[in-house]
């Protein structure tokens, strides 16, 4: 069976690779790999890190131009590739341009679609924007839905997903932690500090609200004498120079990255604290017992803020600092996020995936998918 997975950026490669490795081990399946390049760069560092060689590669447009006009570019050259390759389904994961993209040009060849990490929702299109519509979209078209939670998994029951279709796997993310953390050492420390990093990233996060952030950190750098803060900052040419402006040459703040992927982890093992923006790192950052301070106002990942491993600070300069001057000054109150338990899966939800496939496609489900959505 020829299973097309469809992968653009740094955090979908990092969570399809367990999959694919899952479904090459299973008797049936044809994987192949079809990379969008929609963050070019950082998507090719990830694959030869985790020792991926598409089979398939997109050119990226001459002229990045709108966002509705890169979507367009990239679906009508992922409808070329199913034809060239002609599968038998179609894996996306998350909540990507590519995502989306790939969800609807295989949709539009009848071709049936399986949705990793799906079922996520802050119920708000305007955040995270455009990802939330992303994900909505890829919910109604697709044929399985390979959630990460029950939470997940009820989400796509009150938007009226069959139950037969919704699956709880756990998170690929986490499978990718597993595998690659284990021969992995924590960086070391700078000597008599402990260290907290940062990762920013969202398009509602780029304007004022980054400016309100990084004075959250100058204040967080005078306020608690002995951390050191690490800026990963993201390849965006406008953050990075924003970044730069404010942070460059601080005392005891460090900017560095974009950090291929080991390197995040390593770092990531070091740290007392996470404060971020990122869906990824609320998965990651719980498996090493490393508290995360979200830096937005609400989050499809209630699940780690429920679990007490995460919290909602939003993005006031005030608000920040004085959450992350709490968790550094207050052992307790770290120690109580530290302890808690991932809610995001064991590990080995890739495996689960490749099983469920194996199960399906034995009982002949793989019909037109506009027949399924019909006659459900």
């Amino acid at each position: 069976m020829r299973v097309a997975i469809v992968a653009g950026t740094r955090p979908e490669v990092v969570k399809l690779a367990p999959v694919r490795a899952a479904l090459a081990a299973s008797a049936g399946f044809d994987p192949i790999w079809i990379s969008t390049e929609q963050q070019a760069a950082l998507n090719r560092q990830t694959l030869t890190t985790l020792g991926i060689d598409p089979d398939l590669s997109l050119v990226p447009p001459d002229n990045l131009g709108s966002l509705g006009a890169r979507f367009a570019h990239v679906m009508g050259q992922l409808d070329e590739a199913y034809e060239a390759c002609a599968p038998d389904l179609v894996i996306v994961q998350g909540d990507t341009s590519s995502t989306a993209a790939g969800a609807m040009a295989a949709f539009a060849r009848r071709i049936p679609v399986a949705h990793v990490e799906a079922g996520l929702r802050t119920f708000d299109l305007a955040s995270p924007f455009p990802e939330e519509g992303w994900r909505c979209v890829v919910g109604q078209l697709a044929d399985l839905h390979f959630a990460p939670t029950g939470f997940a998994a009820a989400n796509l029951h009150r938007q009226g997903v069959r139950d037969d279709r919704v699956f709880v796997t756990g998170n690929t993310g986490v499978d990718s932690v597993r595998l690659t953390a284990a021969g992995i050492t924590a960086e070391p420390l700078t000597a008599g500090l402990r260290r907290i990093m940062v990762t920013l990233h969202r398009r509602e996060n780029w304007g004022e609200a980054l400016d309100h952030v990084l004075g959250a950190l100058l204040d967080i750098r005078d306020h608690v004498p002995d951390v050191e803060i690490v800026f990963v900052a993201h390849a965006n040419p406008a953050l990075r120079q924003r970044v730069f402006a404010m942070l460059e040459g601080q005392p005891r703040i460090r900017i560095v990255g974009p950090l291929e992927y080991p390197d995040f982890l390593s770092l990531l093992k070091s740290c007392v604290a996470i404060l971020s923006d990122s869906g990824g790192v609320q998965e990651e950052a719980p498996v090493f017992g490393v508290p995360v301070l979200i830096l937005r106002e609400s989050t499809e990942r209630m699940e780690a803020v429920t679990a007490g491993v995460a919290r909602l600070v939003g993005v006031s300069r005030h608000g920040v600092a004085a959450a992350a001057c709490l968790l550094l000054t207050n052992e307790d109150e770290r120690h109580k996020m530290s302890k808690a338990l991932s809610p995001f899966g064991d590990g080995y939800a890739s495996e689960r995936i490749a099983d469920i496939l194996t199960r399906q496609y034995a009982q002949g489900l793989a019909v037109d998918p506009v027949e399924r959505l019909n006659a459900g």
